[in-house]
């Protein structure tokens, strides 16, 4: 039975767990404020993809439908949302047709009927409702299950990156609750190379993904939806509503403080001459060590009088081990003991957090006063 949820539950997806890990304040302004979002020819493109797979699997016998049928069913569900012309559009047809094709060619022979298909599930996870919908679930021959998730992506990612898909986690925790069952594959099925990349999870993934989704949920209702910087950020719907683009659109509204963007300006373009001049000390550093190698000098002289030394640096880490049989007899191993100020922050920064441990944290920096490096971030080279 699917749990009926109270209006003051967190209600995730694997989307939504995705976007706020991303970034807190595109959550926000998608799940929290539901501002409209643009529709993209690629969104269109996997939609419709999608449901003609669908029609194609649902069947009451264990005979595939023919070709035909296949891309009868691609017209049937094709529809020009998000397209930006004709031309764009038949583009994307053409692609679908011969990515279907190529899919039946693959799957016609061995087709049987699917366990689950377009199974939409919620379930009680810490208290969060979870909510998704499984593409596929297969029975394997011999025993066990495989569930399967189509991609429209072109690029297939590293297996490391599909062992730790959060998407195939949900589904793998979301089959044990539902019918009981530890499916034996978790299967991305990549369509445009037509290919399957699969994987497992354990009861240990379960918990971690419990344990993450509660993180999640905690720092919603408290409220944590700060903007981040990734590398999606070009391609937003809310760029004109993130603190992190503010200043750009203000500006093309007319720039309030036209004195401070020259400023910026000769920052920036200081930044830009600092960044040439040590990628040529570098270049030339290589240079001057082959050439001391070669000839033996541990010194080079210009033609003033300047020199440039060439000095041995032995990078090593202390064995923590040794250094405490060595100074803890003598009482002074909690004198080298310390936290890494850097790394704390790095945690801090990951929100990743429960939100009252990151305030606890925060609260334990001895901190005066806050101050602010400045970093050149160049311009992507295309909008979209």
């Amino acid at each position: 039975m699917q749990p009926e949820g109270r209006d003051d539950e967190v209600k995730l997806s694997y989307s939504s767990i995705s976007t706020y890990e991303t970034c807190p304040a595109k959550y926000r302004f998608q799940y929290e404020e539901r501002l409209p979002t643009a529709r993209s020819p690629a969104l269109t493109f996997g939609d419709v993809l999608h449901r003609a797979l669908f029609r194609f699997h649902d069947r009451p016998v264990p005979v595939a439908p023919s070709l035909e049928d296949l891309q009868g069913f691609l017209d049937d569900e094709w529809t020009d949302e998000g397209y930006r012309d004709a031309g764009e559009e038949s583009m994307y047809r053409d692609h679908a047709r011969q990515v279907l094709a190529e899919y039946y060619h693959e799957n016609a022979d061995r087709f049987r009927i699917p366990a689950a298909l377009e199974h939409r599930f919620t379930i009680d996870v810490e208290g969060v409702l979870l909510s998704g919908v499984i593409d596929r679930m297969d029975r394997i021959p011999g025993g066990g299950y495989e569930i399967v998730d189509y991609k429209t992506s072109r690029r297939l990612p590293p297996q490391a990156r599909v062992d730790q898909d959060l998407q195939l986690s949900v589904y793998y925790l979301a089959a044990r609750e539902i019918w009981g069952i530890e499916p034996e594959r978790l299967t991305l099925y990549f369509l445009l190379p037509g290919q399957r990349m699969s994987t497992t999870r354990t009861a240990a993934d379960a918990d971690e993904l419990r344990r993450r989704i509660a993180v999640v949920a905690e720092r919603i209702e408290a409220g944590k939806f700060e903007p981040r910087q990734n590398p999606l950020c070009n391609w937003c719907d809310f760029q004109d509503r993130c603190p992190l683009f503010r200043h750009k659109y203000d500006r093309a509204g007319g720039d309030p403080a036209p004195n401070m963007s020259a400023i910026v300006d000769e920052w920036i373009g200081l930044k830009r001459e600092d960044w040439a001049t040590y990628r040529r000390l570098e270049d030339l550093k290589a240079l001057i060590n082959a050439f001391c190698e070669e000839h033996g000098y541990q010194r080079l002289f210009g033609s003033d009088g300047a020199a440039i030394d060439r000095r041995a640096q032995h990078v090593s880490a202390p064995d923590a081990k040794r250094v405490r049989d060595i100074l803890e007899p003598l009482g002074l191993w909690e004198r080298v003991l310390a936290v890494d100020p850097k790394r704390l922050s790095e945690l801090i920064e990951s929100r990743t957090l429960p939100p009252d441990v990151e305030d606890d944290l925060l609260a334990s920096r001895e901190e005066v006063r806050t101050q602010f490096a400045l970093y050149l971030k160049e311009p992507a080279r295309s909008r979209r």
